[in-house]
């Protein structure tokens, strides 16, 4: 079976408490070999799991010959050992499926948002193995060009060895699945915990003249109310390019025929095999979930206003087009990024209450980025995000649901205070600016890893462990980089476990939680660890085994000692260290 081609450094095991768990009901269906069983409703409407139509349509997307690779990152593993599996297709499918791929427009054919096009069809399409379509006026416009890979798909699910070559990699799913939910549930708690709410999942109206499914002008009589259901279903895929995720709400299910809906009552959120934590794009899903119908009950002032939050976006230097003349798309913008940063402050504040110094610093650095961050979202049109900011932060305090404080945020507003942010700010600008300017790589021939190793001498280890983690995002092959955050995750004590008020068992937690990723880290280290970096191997191994020592994990321990001295006595590595942890546990206070 090949293994997840990404290891996944970032899973944070254990990290919510289980009683918390209850208050999440996200429904996870894995079937046995596809997402076959229909989810069951649950109180958040928000799903995770598998689904038959989008592995088949992506694997017959590449076998028609979609080459889709990110750059840095590493070789897409599944996709290739898929690829080897399909040679047993019949040739004339797969010449029929290559004929349509070499028929398509190349700009259609290399256009960056063919991945999301290709997830459009396979969901709108019916289950296999009918795999057919709505009439194609009503498919979103980018998925027309496809429109005549349906049958395709149908033909090659049939006599391929495609379905029954998946529980080959069903673990692989089924494990990043498990990791997508359990991010979701995290990052739920947070936003509903912060919002003070929960999501809105019906609606009731009355049903258009003609619906896309079954529904018709002649099914109901004219005016009678239905209720909708809203829902938000997150899919794995392991199939297109590493870190690219794809969003849409601008079509409906084809699986579900019955349930009375409209576009955008449903959320589609697909997620490639990530190179960092998916935190984020899961976070702004659920969030848009969360916000539409609050935005739309508020729909009425935001209308009464549009005049004046039209203007002040026209006013934005760099304003996108989508957000131009579009009042409620200002909105949308404007309040989602606000949320993230008062979420953001939310993490340093913890910090900070921890008492550490390095923590409130950090609380101040925080702050001003994500004051700098706002303005160039007020400067790409998102004009109120600044202000939602400041209004949001009385949110946190009084603990009103967004559902009624979003009325009293855009109606409290003030068009000359926000045309005036730019000029309020150039100050702050200039300062971040020149901050971020020294720690960016520089001149003096300083790496940023050296300049690491002096944050770290200097404990400013908030400083430190930005750069570090900026760096293992940015390049991924760094073995001290990784080496360096695993050192500052193994030393420097979180936020809980400093928090003399924080529950035992949730410093505990969060104990464990720092050991498993430095543990990580370090492995990563090792592995990634060059010829001329044996020394670094060696000590990332030799680190391992004392913090399972410390865990009074022994034979784990032993083992990574064991890995340690079979490098050798290596300059500047930690032989002797190895061959001592091996003869007797390591003991912080018996060197």
């Amino acid at each position: 079976m090949p293994r997840l081609f990404w290891s996944f450094p970032w899973t944070r095991r254990g990290r919510l408490p289980w009683f918390l768990l209850g208050c999440l009901v996200l429904s996870l269906f894995i079937g046995q070999a596809f997402g076959q069983t229909s989810p069951q409703s649950t109180t958040n409407n928000v799903f995770v799991g598998t689904d038959e139509r989008l592995f088949v349509t992506l694997a017959a997307l590449n076998l028609a010959g979609f080459d889709a690779e990110t750059p840095g990152a590493p070789p897409n593993e599944v996709r290739a050992e898929l690829l080897r599996d399909l040679q047993a297709t019949p040739p004339e499918v797969t010449e029929k499926l290559r004929a349509f791929w070499k028929q398509l427009p190349e700009a259609e054919r290399t256009r960056s948002t063919l991945l999301g096009s290709a997830v459009a069809l396979a969901l709108i399409a019916r289950p296999l193995p009918e795999f057919t379509l709505p009439p194609s006026e009503s498919l979103p416009p980018d998925v027309r060009p496809l429109a005549g890979l349906a049958p395709l798909i149908a033909e090659f699910a049939a006599r391929s060895p495609v379905k029954s070559v998946f529980p080959k990699y069903a673990a692989n799913y089924a494990a990043f699945a498990e990791l997508l939910q359990q991010v979701a549930q995290e990052e739920l708690f947070r936003l509903l915990t912060f919002l003070h709410t929960q999501p809105i999942v019906t609606a009731r109206d009355a049903p258009p003249l003609a619906d896309l499914d079954t529904l018709t002008s002649a099914s109901l009589p004219a005016g009678e109310m239905r209720e909708r259901t809203r829902r938000l279903f997150i899919l794995p895929d392991l199939l297109g390019p590493v870190g690219r995720v794809v969003t849409r709400n601008d079509f409906l299910d084809g699986s579900d025929r019955r349930t009375y809906r409209r576009p955008g009552d449903e959320f589609f959120l697909v997620v490639s095999a990530p190179r960092e934590a998916p935190n984020r794009p899961l976070r702004r899903a659920l969030m848009r979930f969360i916000l539409e119908p609050v935005i739309a009950r508020s729909a009425k002032l935001i209308a009464d206003r549009r005049a004046a939050i039209v203007k002040l976006a026209g006013s934005a230097p760099n304003a996108d087009p989508a957000l131009k003349n579009n009042v409620f798309e200002i909105v949308r913008e404007s309040l989602g990024r606000a949320i993230e940063a008062r979420l953001s402050l939310q993490e340093a504040r913890a910090a900070a209450r921890a008492g550490a110094d390095d923590a409130r610093a950090a609380l101040i650095l925080a702050d001003e980025e994500a004051r700098i961050e706002l303005l160039g979202v007020w400067e790409r049109g998102g004009v109120l995000a600044l202000h939602f900011f400041e209004q949001l932060a009385a949110l946190d305090e009084t603990g009103v649901d967004i559902l009624e404080w979003l009325p009293r945020m855009v109606t409290s507003f003030d068009t000359d205070r926000e045309r005036r942010r730019p000029t309020e700010l150039a100050d702050l600008r200039a300062r971040v600016e020149r901050r971020r300017a020294r720690a960016a790589p520089v001149a003096a021939g300083r790496s940023r890893i050296e300049q690491a190793d002096d944050l770290l001498r200097a404990k400013k280890y908030a400083e430190a462990r930005q750069l570090l983690e900026m760096l293992v995002r940015e390049e991924p092959t760094n073995a001290r980089a990784a080496f360096g955050l695993a050192e500052l995750t193994a030393k420097q004590p979180s936020a809980i476990e400093l928090d003399a008020d924080a529950d035992e068992s949730d410093k505990l937690a969060a104990l464990q939680e720092r050991f498993e990723l430095a543990v990580e880290l370090y492995e990563r280290a090792a592995k990634l660890a060059q010829a001329d970096e044996r020394w670094l191997a060696s000590r990332a191994h030799v680190a391992i085994g004392k913090l399972y020592d410390l865990a009074d994990r022994r034979p784990e321990a032993i083992a990574a000692y064991e890995r340690a001295i079979a490098i050798g006595d290596v300059r500047d590595g930690a032989y002797a260290e190895a061959v001592a942890g091996k003869a007797r546990p390591f003991r912080p206070d018996k060197p």
